[in-house]
């Protein structure tokens, strides 16, 4: 992968800029920029950028914290997203990876390696993203909370754009145009409803947020078919899952030895969300090893955030 090295005075957008590609449904957007500002502007296109996550959040600080949400199952995560970024390592040089087109990349994808790293390895200053045509109208479907359910969904033609579990409720979500939607609503399975809503697309984007975004104290990967035996297991009762790929937020105080039991029962991980860079339990030696490496190459002076051992 060929990395080029500018001096820090000369990102792609200036400070809170953007740059749309209109006709090649991509963007490039200032890292302290906010989604809803984002949104705002590409809405001028008809276009929209399919993340859920705090509409008032810097988009460099969703990207650093791998916040998508359960959005992801129809349009993906900031992996599928991000075409490129620019970063300052530790050092102050200016890293540009990647760029507008989708094959760019001849090695390490390092427009990747951003996502998720909670500014241990660089500070975004811009960010390349494909867009999505926004959706005209949205449609709520609610079911009874069995996970089960959405493996019959899955390969349907009635695969949704979104799916939460919650303690009383499965909720399903599509959106598209009218048509799209009304072929969704006349298709879903009307002796399993519990409740149908059409509704618009900011309707269902903060109905998403108040499933999944409200404050957590803790997070659980399992496999999907084993969320109510995580739950059974570690006795909680305020919680929220992502049913397509089996991530579990938990909004109450708990015993963090009794999650991480229950879910290495179920061949799962916890994790508290105040471990930010934590590594202890959750990777293994050798991955430690290659992530003190790779702060070492990115950081040596250690002036970005610290990668922290339990």
């Amino acid at each position: 992968m060929i990395i080029e090295y500018r001096q820090p005075n000369s990102p792609l957008v200036a400070p809170g800029g953007m740059e749309c590609f209109a006709r090649d449904m991509t963007v490039t957007i200032s890292a302290d920029g906010t989604l809803s500002a984002a949104q705002a502007k590409l809405a001028e296109f008809n276009q929209w950028l399919p993340i859920d996550g705090d509409i008032q959040s810097a988009l460099g600080e969703l990207v650093e914290n791998n916040s998508t949400g359960p959005l992801r199952l129809g349009y993906g995560g900031w992996r599928d997203l991000l075409l490129g970024v620019q970063f300052l390592n530790g050092k102050g040089e200016l890293i540009t990876a990647g760029g507008r087109t989708v094959k760019n990349v001849a090695g390490y994808d390092l427009s990747k390696f951003m996502v998720g790293q909670r500014g241990i390895f660089g500070r975004l200053v811009t960010l390349t993203s494909r867009t999505y045509r926004r959706p005209v109208e949205a449609l709520s479907a609610r079911f009874a909370p069995d996970v089960s359910f959405v493996n019959t969904l899955m390969p349907s033609p009635l695969r949704p754009q979104w799916c939460l579990l919650t303690p009383d409720s499965l909720f399903c979500g599509y959106l598209g145009d009218e048509r799209t939607v009304e072929f969704y609503r006349r298709g879903l399975p009307q002796r399993k409803l519990m409740e149908l809503r059409r509704r618009s697309v900011d309707e269902d984007v903060s109905h998403r947020m108040n499933l999944w975004s409200a404050p957590a104290t803790f997070r659980a990967a399992v496999a999907p078919a084993k969320i109510q035996d995580f739950i059974e297991r570690a006795g909680v009762q305020k919680w929220a899952a992502d049913a397509a790929f089996g991530v579990v937020k938990i909004f109450q105080a708990a015993d963090f030895s009794k999650l991480q039991s229950a879910a290495e029962a179920v061949g799962g991980k916890v994790f508290g969300e105040s471990q930010r860079s934590q590594l202890d339990g959750v990777y293994n030696d050798a991955e430690r090893a290659l992530l003190v490496r790779l702060k070492q190459a990115f950081d040596p002076d250690g002036k970005l955030e610290p990668l922290e051992f339990k």
